[in-house]
């Protein structure tokens, strides 16, 4: 009960709101606490909300909040003592948003989307989590019961406007509930935010958003210049040290693609230090990055071993033959063969000429060619042995996996920092799905994708040459690779938000909610 009674503070749209243990829960079974939220219990750290352990479960639906009363609500507090609403996450007087169709797509490793399933509200003839804009209260309606006092907050429900001393209170919490109806209210000052919000997500996925996401990293310089360097530091050091240098690229791109792909542009890309967890920060990015090269380098990998192997067991054995001349003649049929046919013979020699009529037809000398080949190899050797022996279909193949190491990376990288989860990202059928529901605006984004590492490729030429002559023995080129390792995590952070905002323009077919 101690725990339940502790009050948490919640960071939200810049706001700070305190609530106990179950109230927090609440918040986040309604979708008014998104995972992102910075939450903390007491006197701690601030942390996200998906990180805290109390607050996962809840996330990932282990576990169900008990819903509130609204009738245990007390009265209305004294306007002068009243703490501020709380800031929820819907859009309520946004415009219309697609729906949340049925989109084979993943739940994030600490359910980074909220389907919306009830409001009236509708787009393409579904329901969709937000009321219409038009007809809703302005920033200049006025109280309800309270005429002459200018409405600070509006019923998410039925839509009424009130002053602050209007609503009634849960408890300890800072949730304010509608005197007419019992739902949640919220502040009006938030109305304009969120009406931008989907303004910006149905404006469309095109060069403005490849400009802002060339812009993006310098929105927070002090972030890019101190990550570039440190990335940059790490790469010179030993293979540890790399290794902690592709934890914090990938970390920074996850974070990039959560938080764009809620429309959060204006949140920092750095991971918090302070809250620095081996395992989710180091061993997470690996086994994703892991995922990554299996799902989309894997057929590439795949191919050049089987060619490797056929080669190297080729000059044992042939690819495959039909039978030996030595073995024709011991199949031939003799003259003491032939009287056996025209006069009648024992059953043994029958049976010992229709053997020989059989591997004289052209299915039986493949059978025997096999069995001269490798008696015991297997169906999966033969055919690499088949393949070798074919050039051009070695090419076709090679051709077709390497185009879908380069087409499908993008959305790899997207899955793994969207979901976080292993399963997810070697799962081809994820990323295929997901391509289907963004439609045209994936192919924009791989577009985009490819001009940033046609300029990274440039960029890297370039600075090679320009420090070509600092090339020592044993080291190599220094300023070149702490150069260039800069320019990798510039572009790293274009790339994670070219598919970030790819996604927050595609959240309507995606069934993503974005505030």
């Amino acid at each position: 009960m101690k725990a339940e009674n502790e009050i948490w503070q919640v960071m939200s749209q810049g706001e700070v709101y305190q609530a106990d243990l179950p109230t927090l829960k609440q918040w986040i079974g309604e979708g008014v606490v998104l995972p992102t939220d910075m939450v903390r219990k007491g006197g701690l750290k601030w942390i996200e909300a998906e990180r805290a352990p109390g607050l996962r479960r809840v996330f990932t639906g282990e576990e169900q909040p008990a819903a509130f009363e609204p009738a245990l609500a007390p009265a209305a507090l004294d306007a002068p003592h009243a703490p501020a609403a709380v800031a929820q996450t819907h859009a309520h007087a946004a415009a219309p948003h697609a729906p949340a169709r049925a989109a084979a797509w993943p739940q994030p490793r600490a359910a980074e989307q909220v389907l919306g399933e009830s409001a009236p509200a509708a787009w393409g003839g579904q329901q969709w989590g937000e009321p219409e804009l038009s007809g809703a209260p302005s920033l200049g309606s006025a109280c309800r019961f309270h005429p002459q006092q200018a409405a600070t907050l509006v019923c998410r429900a039925c839509q009424a406007t009130f002053c602050r001393a209007c609503p009634n209170q849960v408890s300890a919490s800072s949730v304010l509930l509608c005197p007419v109806c019992g739902h949640f209210c919220d502040p009006l000052e938030t109305i304009a935010a969120r009406a931008s919000v989907y303004e910006r997500q149905s404006s469309g996925f095109g060069l403005d958003d490849f400009r802002q996401a060339l812009a993006y990293p310098f929105s927070h310089l002090a972030s890019l210049l101190g990550g570039a360097a440190l990335y940059g530091l790490l790469l010179l050091a030993g293979l540890r040290a790399q290794l902690l240098a592709w934890a914090l690229l990938f970390g920074c791109i996850s974070l990039v693609i959560r938080r764009v792909g809620y429309g959060k542009l204006e949140r920092d890309f750095m991971p918090d230090f302070g809250d620095f967890s081996f395992w989710d920060d180091v061993i997470v990015p690996l086994f994703l990055g892991l995922g990554i090269t299996i799902v989309t380098v894997g057929p590439t990998i795949l191919l050049v071993l089987a060619l490797l192997f056929g080669w190297f067991r080729g000059g044992e054995q042939t690819p495959f033959s039909l039978s030996s001349p030595t073995a024709h003649a011991t199949r031939a049929i003799t003259r003491d063969d032939l009287k056996a046919l025209a006069d009648g013979g024992t059953a043994e020699q029958e049976a010992e000429l229709e053997k020989k009529v059989q591997a004289m037809t052209p299915r039986g000398q493949m059978a025997e060619g096999v069995k001269q080949s490798g008696g015991e190899e297997s169906t999966a050797l033969t055919v690499v042995r088949q393949l070798v022996a074919r050039p051009g279909l070695v090419l076709l193949l090679a051709l077709l996996a390497l185009g879908w190491a380069v087409f499908y990376y993008p959305m790899a990288l997207l899955v793994a920092g969207w979901t976080e989860d292993f399963k997810a990202v070697v799962n081809p059928l994820v990323g295929l799905d997901t391509m289907r529901h963004m439609g045209a605006t994936y192919f924009k984004a791989f577009l985009m994708y490819l001009a940033v590492q046609v300029m990274s490729f440039f960029a890297g030429v370039v600075v090679a040459l320009l420090t070509a002559p600092f090339q020592m023995p044993f080291v190599g080129n220094v300023p070149g690779k702490f150069i260039g390792g800069a320019i990798t995590f510039y572009t790293s952070l274009v790339i994670a938000c070219v598919l970030g905002l790819a996604l927050f323009k595609s959240a309507d077919r995606l069934g993503l909610e974005l505030v």
